[in-house]
């Protein structure tokens, strides 16, 4: 039984993977972590308090490495010795700028690399002990454009 990591849990792609997981028989997903900004994640709760001994709820952000560092420590401590499975980076962020590239401030573009660049790196290397000690060693990045 595998055990997931999923950033970006409390909405779109990252709560329907979330929901997948937990459908799929505890003999395949045994356990689910779902990272969020936020504790305020009313639709991911719902699915969570469904399924309380296959999940955990943590929360952290990818653009904060203290943030990161707790989460590992909250992780390592669910898991035990038996390590993570299949780590999905998620989270992102986007820029909304109706007249393009060139209305984007140069302060947004660095909040968004921090988060979708830089954040994917801070978890990966920040969990990969946890991958490491895991079975399947696997880690997704998701990208939407």
């Amino acid at each position: 039984m595998a055990s997931y990591l999923v950033t970006g849990a409390s909405r779109g792609i990252g709560l329907e993977l979330i929901k997948q997981l937990l459908e799929l028989p505890d003999t395949q997903v045994g356990k689910v972590i779902a990272i969020t900004r936020s504790h305020d994640c009313f639709s991911l709760k719902a699915i969570l308090d469904q399924h309380p001994d296959r999940t955990v709820h943590i929360v952290a952000s990818v653009d904060d490495t203290d943030s990161v560092q707790k989460a590992v420590i909250d992780v390592k401590s669910k898991l035990g010795t038996q390590g993570l499975d299949v780590l999905v980076n998620n989270a992102g962020i986007q820029a909304f700028a109706p007249g393009g590239t060139k209305t984007v401030p140069p302060e947004q573009l660095e909040q968004i690399f921090n988060t979708n660049v830089i954040g994917v790196h801070r978890v990966t290397s920040a969990f990969l002990p946890l991958l490491e000690a895991g079975t399947q060693k696997k880690i997704i990045n998701v990208y939407v454009h």
